[in-house]
């Protein structure tokens, strides 16, 4: 919802749509990163109106989606925080995250469908695994376009060991 409300703000010339767009990112960026830094999605347990957040299961689409409203945030505003974003967002995939596990394996260009309460989902569906390249280029091509752009030392050092 952040992107496109962002991205469509932008093409439609419509600042109230971009002004909200960055404020629902705003928001799910506040309650999906963790004490310790990393990111921690909503886990599909949902989150239930006066209810607790689920933690699990994390689906790799809740980071790739994030790292996606993130860019196209950063390219309305110029803010780093949402480099930032998009860096945690990624790190997610490579341990950073509440299990500190590798949901991707770079090396294979796989992805894993999730993490769950007792480890990593070790599935490689397709859904998954094209979350997890979707992310890889999108970072490739932010780090590309500005080399001093790469916060992921900063965000890896704040994940859990």
């Amino acid at each position: 919802l952040p992107r496109a409300l962002i991205v469509s703000g932008r093409t439609l010339h419509s600042e109230v749509m971009v002004t909200t767009g960055l404020a629902v990112l705003d928001w799910l960026i506040e309650h999906q990163v963790a004490p310790a830094g990393h990111l921690s999605p909503i886990g599909n347990g949902w989150w239930p109106h006066g209810g607790r957040k689920s933690t699990f299961d994390q689906q790799p689409i809740e980071a790739t989606a994030l790292l996606l409203a993130a860019e196209a945030a950063f390219e309305a505003t110029s803010d780093r925080r949402y480099l930032v974003a998009m860096e945690r967002s990624y790190a997610w995939f490579l341990g950073a995250n509440d299990l500190a596990l590798e949901v991707a394996e770079p090396d294979r260009g796989g992805g894993h469908d999730g993490l769950t309460p007792r480890g990593v989902n070790t599935n490689q569906g397709a859904e998954s695994t094209l979350m997890w390249l979707m992310a890889a280029e999108h970072i490739r091509a932010i780090r590309r376009a500005r080399p001093a752009a790469s916060l992921l030392p900063r965000v890896l050092a704040a994940s859990p060991a």
